[in-house]
């Protein structure tokens, strides 16, 4: 009794309050991750790493620490866009301090978040009162299911899992009696969450949940007003967002996807109707991971009698029904892990603010925690009352289901290695991307293979929906350089002058007109472009135009003078 008293006043403390014999499943969890991750500690950085990571000048130096942790996650490369994100910037910046663009320490920092974060899952559980082998194996399950890549083996997905961490964290803090010292702990917990990605904004939600699904008097609407000072951080950080926003320029325009700016961004209904048909999507994919890739093409529905929005609709009045009905132990667990999928889901759903995809992988990752431990809380009172010979048989199936899984996610990690593998794998799932080809186009210049790089951007620029607007005439520069065969810097090396780069280049380049007109055309969308104003000016000179020379000389001076 006295012990219990102990752990109860320990507050935060109390997650380590943890006996010998449990700290097994810990253990095997982690061992497990780190062998199905075994072969990502020297994937390449991809995508959205180059302007996060690899090209961000504030992750040097402890000078730009406040520009780092005061600006969006892409502002360091000087690119529009992106989100504030100040703890997962902060341990970039860290490690960058430590390991410098080391490979293997920043997949070191995912790969250690996941092994945290199943080792909470399966904390949790056990907060629920699963028994531990249950909770270990829906820990289990989740953590090895494919799905989850795109959180842990691309390098910039930090956000996920560490938003996760904290999230789960402030749960378990708050188990299982939601004291006001807890909540007070957890709005701490909070914070950190939100301050690693905004859609954390739902942990009051989900704390209220797990109060529903503990609490005898969940039916008793004073039993949620303890909660009250989460819901007041969300709405201040709420608050605060639709600021940002509003300051920012947001507009409809920003949240074009796939060439519907108005039946997407300006349509609430065609929003929620496409919200329905991602449902079945997503289910799909938990069910039978297959064809994992970034970048997807997914349609913006816009009628009701859609086969994807019918069935989206059916899952959405199946849940409904389980909760209006499902009052038994089972039911109550279906519903809680219905309702914790729904309520991590919704904010990227796109219903209430706009959003510039429509669906990834990554977003599953906090979701599909309430459907292991939902099923696991459900399946719970049957394995009570079956035969040892059924009990048997289930831990066969979880057992196959786990390998199949574990081998489904070591082999999915091989596509995130380098950059030929992981955007060729896009391609090949039938997704065209102008994004994926322009980043490819930039590795292959980095290798020199500038004929490829050609061909990439081109592609890029004819594709419907290359890049966001703003960064169309990164499009045009970056073929102009292709066409001079300017070779990116390596990552690690010095920056050089860019220009006498360009001078070195005219020496033996045979596609100065193509060049010419590639950054004619980036001028021609954005005038106030200084590299390629001197970039015109140093052709023009070596080609004997001394007026032309003159003139973008005089421009380029100019923008440096604004």
């Amino acid at each position: 009794m006295k012990k219990q008293r102990q752990i109860r006043k320990a507050g935060f403390f109390q997650i380590l309050a943890i006996g010998r014999s449990e700290f097994i499943p810990y253990l095997a969890l982690a061992a497990a991750i780190l062998a199905i991750y075994s072969n990502v500690f020297f994937n390449s950085f991809l995508f959205d790493d180059q302007s996060m990571l690899v090209q961000n000048k504030f992750l040097h130096g402890w000078e730009n620490l406040p520009s780092l942790l005061s600006n969006s996650n892409f502002s360091g490369a000087d690119r529009a866009g992106g989100f504030h994100r100040p703890l997962q910037m902060l341990l970039y910046f860290l490690i960058t301090q430590l390991f410098g663009l080391s490979l293997p320490a920043f997949h070191a920092l995912n790969v250690g978040l996941h092994a945290v974060n199943a080792g909470l899952v399966y904390r949790l559980g056990r907060c629920f009162n699963l028994q531990r082998g249950l909770a270990f194996a829906a820990a289990l399950l989740w953590a090895v299911h494919p799905l989850h890549t795109e959180a842990v083996s691309y390098m910039s997905g930090t956000a996920d899992p560490l938003f996760t961490m904290f999230s789960l964290l402030g749960l378990i803090v708050l188990l299982p009696d939601f004291t006001p010292r807890r909540i007070w702990l957890a709005s701490l917990l909070f914070i950190a969450a939100f301050l690693s990605k905004e859609s954390a904004i739902i942990f009051p939600a989900l704390a209220s949940i797990c109060l529903f699904l503990t609490n005898k008097k969940r039916l008793q609407f004073a039993t949620y007003y303890k909660t009250w000072p989460l819901w007041l951080l969300a709405f201040l950080y709420g608050a605060a967002l639709f600021a940002f926003i509003q300051t920012s320029g947001f507009s409809m325009q920003d949240t074009q996807v796939a060439g519907y700016a108005d039946a997407y961004g300006h349509n609430v209904t065609n929003r929620i109707l496409t919200f329905f048909a991602t449902l079945p999507f997503y289910f799909g994919l938990i069910i039978w991971p297959s064809h994992l890739h970034m970048e997807r093409s997914f349609d913006v529905f816009t009628v009701f009698d859609a086969l994807p929005v019918l069935i989206g609709m059916a899952i959405c009045a199946g849940i409904l029904l389980q909760i209006a009905w499902g009052r038994a132990r089972r039911g109550l667990a279906y519903s809680w892990g219905a309702v914790w999928f729904l309520i991590a889901l919704s904010p990227n759903t796109g219903i209430a603010l706009p959003i510039d995809a429509l669906v990834y992988e990554h977003w599953m990752y906090l979701p599909t925690i309430g459907i292991a431990l939902g099923l696991g809380l459900a399946i719970s009172p049957w394995l009570k009352r079956t035969s040892k010979q059924m009990t048997i048989g289930a831990v066969l199936l979880a057992g196959v289901a786990v390998v199949a899984l574990a081998m489904k996610t070591y082999s999915q990690n091989e596509i995130w290695k380098n950059p030929v593998t992981f955007y060729e794998n896009i391609f090949s799932s039938g997704t065209d991307s102008g994004k994926a080809h322009n980043n490819l186009g930039i590795y292959y210049m980095s290798r020199g293979e500038f004929e490829n790089a050609v061909e990439e951007y081109k592609k890029a620029i004819a594709h419907p929906m290359p890049l966001p607007q703003a960064e169309w005439p990164m499009l045009h520069t970056n073929l102009a350089a292709a066409y001079l065969g300017i070779q990116p810097t390596a990552v690690g090396a010095p920056s050089p002058d860019p220009i006498q780069a360009l001078k070195r280049s005219l020496e033996s380049s045979s596609h100065i007109p193509e060049a010419i007109d590639e950054l004619k055309t980036a001028l021609d969308l954005n005038p106030n472009l200084y590299l390629a104003n001197k970039a015109l000016a140093v052709i023009y000179a070596h080609e004997g135009d001394d007026a032309q020379a003159a003139l973008y000389a005089d421009r380029a001076a100019k923008i440096v003078r604004q």
